[in-house]
């Protein structure tokens, strides 16, 4: 897959994760609601910066293997919120990747199939 490819399927994505999430607000009493204002907070900015950021392919082709690569960004986000966003957005995407924790906690989607599964040996 080139980075259009990736980062289309990406947005998609992202996209069904944040309509599931605003669907849950309409479930949920305003106080709760308010004792979630980080969390919303987070998840909106997660989501416009993966949406419209330009992040390695290598970060965005690693969080297309999550059902909910929103919510994965979104906790290690609220977790490491300290640095300007640019760098902060990085630095939660690295540590997302190289840890490897998201694929023990986090649902994965189960018709994600890597490149290297679909394609046969390439040369450089």
């Amino acid at each position: 897959m080139n980075k259009n490819e990736i980062m289309d399927q990406l947005r998609e994505k992202l996209d069904r994760n944040l309509d599931a999430y605003e669907n849950d607000w309409w479930r949920t009493s305003p106080s709760v609601l308010v004792g979630k204002a980080k969390e919303i907070a987070a998840t909106q900015t997660v989501y416009n910066e993966l949406h419209d950021g330009d992040y390695s392919t290598d970060f965005m082709e690693y969080l297309l293997r999550f059902e909910n690569p929103l919510e994965v960004v979104r906790d290690q986000w609220i977790q490491h919120n300290a640095l300007p966003l640019d760098e902060d957005m990085t630095r939660v995407l690295w540590h997302i990747m190289d840890t490897g924790d998201a694929e023990r906690d986090y649902e994965l989607d189960k018709e994600y199939k890597p490149p290297s599964m679909d394609q046969g040996v390439t040369m450089c």
